[in-house]
């Protein structure tokens, strides 16, 4: 004797007849039952929890990101401050021989760029090796578009561009006497 029943599928003959279906089948438990200890679920009630759960899902991947975005800039930010104290001298002798405060900002951006470029382009082999392992496992197609890597990319020059004008434009303003005299 069957004494608990998990789940039964039930299939309408359209889409149109779905809610007279729910409608039979929780009349027909229902009396059979005497109370409603039961659920009826549709497909679309399914799909909508589902897109819920892909939301959070989301939402909690992207503030991973962002933290680690923040994270990186302001490891970037520290790396070229590290850099310009490191260069002070050579910064003096660029000055001095005719480097205008342009050509400094502009190399300082360029290596804050170049760091961040880096970093990005290891984010987005992790995150498709990830990705990858998690989809083989869930069973589903790994989807890569051409404007998530073009983006991934963008973003990481946008890091390194913010991450560099602090210390690019410290660079760029020092003394070239006094850098000279830097030890």
């Amino acid at each position: 004797k069957l004494k608990k029943l998990i789940e039964i599928g039930v299939v309408a003959k359209s889409e149109d007849l779905v809610e007279k279906a729910v409608s039979e089948i929780h009349a027909v438990l229902l009396k059979r039952h005497g109370q409603e200890d039961f659920r009826i679920d549709t497909m679309e009630e399914s799909i909508a929890m589902l897109d819920t759960v892909m939301n959070a899902l989301t939402g909690i991947v992207t503030g991973i990101a962002a933290i680690s975005l923040l994270v990186g800039g302001i490891g970037i930010a520290n790396i070229m401050l590290v850099a310009v104290t490191e260069r002070i001298r050579e910064i003096g002798i660029r000055k001095a021989v005719g480097a205008k405060k342009r050509d400094i900002l502009v190399q300082f951006l360029i290596e804050a760029v170049i760091i961040s470029l880096m970093g990005g382009v290891l984010g987005i082999i992790f995150g498709v090796g990830v990705s990858s392992i998690a989809m083989y496992f869930i069973g589903l197609p790994l989807i890569i578009t051409p404007w998530s890597i073009f983006m991934a990319t963008l973003v990481s020059i946008l890091v390194g561009v913010v991450s560099g004008v602090y210390p690019a434009t410290r660079a760029a303003k020092l003394d070239p006497v006094e850098a000279l005299r830097y030890e």
